[in-house]
């Protein structure tokens, strides 16, 4: 320790710089006032002077930061630009991980980051590639679900077990919760031919309508598309269930006004082609593509994916009808 505090002291110019430095661009991002900046200062101080890890620091004095740059992409209408930059973003995130290990802010950004990038832009063509994203995605979100509830190797619970510990999560955790099963359940989707999703798919399902009953609105009624596409997306005889199906798309169809545009993408991908039903794809994927991305906001990039893959649907049409 003595070696470690005679380190830094001695490099000091260099942490005054850096910390200087963030200030800037922190001032840059009109996100800091004066005040701030003197709070800041003299954190920073003491923690120099202590020997406490400025490491760890910078990490949490640029999580705002990185929190306005992951709002900036949700709201980006260019989703080849989003799809060239959220690879960066996420090693970077990766990285500030190592100087801050469980930070569950961090974790939980990298649970969602990796889930949306792999089903955004890498599933509809490289599902082993995908596979492993939701697979990395599912691991951080196991981090954040382990920090919260002191429950090491959840995923492994016998399903005795599994039932038990996921009545005991509530509100809390449905953050974790949900991503958790967004990963498991994009993983499994994409290896249904591996045994182990076989057995993964009553943990997953039992996950999100826990999900559900704890918060049906949760990230733009995600509770109600992802069981839509559970069901939706397997025939009967590997469990799919149309009728739960339609009732769940329909009801994140009504939850979030029709707005967010990939309840109807995955409403025609999945129930529609399983019941084959020409009519209502075609009904669907066309009001996505006459649909304003801006309709709603924040989530403008979630909107262009979705007419990206609403296309790509409909150019598809003659096989899988």
């Amino acid at each position: 320790m003595r070696f470690l505090c005679g380190w830094m002291l001695a490099n000091r110019k260099f942490y005054v710089k850096t910390f200087v430095s963030l200030l800037l661009l922190l001032e840059g991002s009109g996100k800091v006032e004066c005040m701030n900046k003197v709070i800041y200062f003299i954190v920073f101080a003491m923690l120099l002077a202590s020997g406490c890890s400025t490491e760890k620091m910078a990490v949490r004095l640029a999580l705002p930061l990185v929190e306005g740059q992951y709002i900036a992409l949700q709201e980006e209408a260019d989703p080849e630009l989003a799809e060239n930059a959220l690879p960066a973003n996420l090693k970077m995130m990766e990285g500030f991980l190592q100087g801050d290990e469980n930070n569950p802010d961090i974790l939980m950004r990298l649970a969602e980051g990796f889930c949306s990038y792999s089903f955004s832009f890498v599933e509809d063509t490289d599902q082993a590639r995908a596979a492993a994203l939701y697979q990395r995605g599912k691991n951080y979100a196991l981090s954040v679900l382990a920090a919260e509830t002191d429950m090491q190797n959840f995923d492994k619970l016998n399903p005795e077990q599994f039932n038990s510990a996921v009545q005991k999560l509530d509100e809390e955790n449905v953050p974790a919760m949900f991503w958790l099963g967004q990963c498991w359940g994009g993983w499994l989707m994409l290896s249904l031919d591996n045994p182990r999703a076989f057995a993964a798919v009553s943990k997953v399902e039992l996950l999100m309508k826990r999900v559900l009953e704890l918060d049906p609105s949760y990230h733009y009624a995600g509770p109600h598309l992802f069981l839509g596409a559970f069901y939706g997306g397997r025939s009967k005889m590997l469990g799919g269930d149309p009728e739960k199906s339609r009732y769940h798309f329909e009801q994140s169809l009504v939850l979030t006004g029709g707005r967010f545009l990939l309840s109807r993408v995955m409403f025609a991908k999945t129930y529609a082609v399983q019941v084959q039903d020409k009519e209502l794809f075609a009904e669907q994927l066309n009001t996505v593509l006459k649909t304003a991305g801006n309709i709603l906001p924040e989530q403008r990039l979630a909107n262009e994916v979705a007419k990206l893959k609403a296309k790509r649907l409909m150019e598809m049409a003659n096989e899988l009808f």
